[in-house]
């Protein structure tokens, strides 16, 4: 069993689709024709639409869930902390010493908290 995707509820759809883009380097792709609110998919790099943001009715905000952080993996972290570092985006990194990993993290614009991590690769 792999985890298929992460549906995300937002106020400001343009916005957080284009931060997702922008920070995790997702595309934007075919979503279904579903009734209800406006959404968008957003691909990784093999093609599979891994973020679903789905907007929540006009003026409402975002239902509260049990939900800590989404994490992502990357062969580039420092390409990441330049974007956001260029973005003014603040972040905290950890290290897993233990499986030699780092660790990313940070919020998006309407407050969710994002993680991003790396393999450390022998200097």
């Amino acid at each position: 069993m792999n985890l298929d995707h992460v549906n995300v509820y937002v106020t400001d759809l343009e916005n957080m689709s284009q931060f997702y883009q922008d920070i995790l380097k997702l595309k934007p792709g075919y979503r279904p024709s579903f009734s209800g609110p406006p959404g968008k998919w957003l691909y990784d790099e093999s093609g599979h639409p891994v973020v679903h943001l789905s907007t929540t009715s006009a003026g409402a905000r975002a239902p509260r869930q049990h939900l800590d952080h989404i994490a992502f993996r990357t062969d580039d972290i420092n390409g990441v902390i330049r974007v956001l570092d260029s973005r003014k985006i603040k972040y905290e990194i950890y290290e897993v010493v233990e499986i030699d990993l780092i660790q990313v993290f940070f919020h998006d614009p309407e407050g969710g908290r994002l993680e991003v991590s790396a393999v450390k690769r022998p200097s």
